[in-house]
């Protein structure tokens, strides 16, 4: 799907809108090592728009990730994410952020969603959305050497978001 002007800021409010849907699926054995190709520096938007994902390499027992969307020359939202080894699997938490940083979610409520799918440079992450209802589905897949591409799911819709290595 191509995204339109303003639709990434529309993700922030995509994933937080309740929804009413099936649980979750289970979470897969995997290691940070498994999620290591989403590593990286990433660009894309539409004209006059910037939406930027930054990945860290696995270091000790995480992976950080920050995210930002900036709209005529103004930042809309930040989104800091961390990717951790929880049992046999991995977690994806994130958090979303105004410009003065004021979360979004609650203080002690990141979006978690469990790592779900794996496949060769793809990962897909699920989880309740925020509230409780409903599910989110956030699948990463690279794309050659220089792109990466994120889909967003919740309540039969889907967004996606594709990004060029900076």
């Amino acid at each position: 799907m191509k995204t339109g002007p303003g639709s990434s800021v529309l993700l922030a409010a995509f994933i937080l809108a309740p929804v009413a849907e099936a649980a979750p699926a289970p979470p897969v054995s995997a290691t940070l090592a498994d999620v290591a190709f989403m590593a990286g520096h990433w660009v894309g938007g539409d004209p006059g728009e910037l939406s930027e994902e930054v990945w860290t390499v696995p270091e000790g027992d995480s992976m950080v990730g920050m995210w930002r969307f900036v709209s005529g020359g103004r930042t809309r939202v930040f989104e800091l994410l961390t990717l951790t080894p929880e049992g046999p699997g991995v977690v994806l938490r994130l958090r979303h952020f105004d410009p003065k940083l004021a979360a979004r979610e609650e203080k002690d409520r990141p979006l978690a969603l469990a790592l779900v799918a794996k496949g060769p440079r793809e990962a897909a992450f699920e989880g309740p959305a925020a509230g409780g209802d409903g599910t989110v589905r956030l699948t990463y897949r690279r794309e050659g050497d220089d792109a990466l591409v994120s889909v967003l799911e919740k309540g039969g819709s889907k967004q996606e978001f594709r990004f060029r290595r900076r």
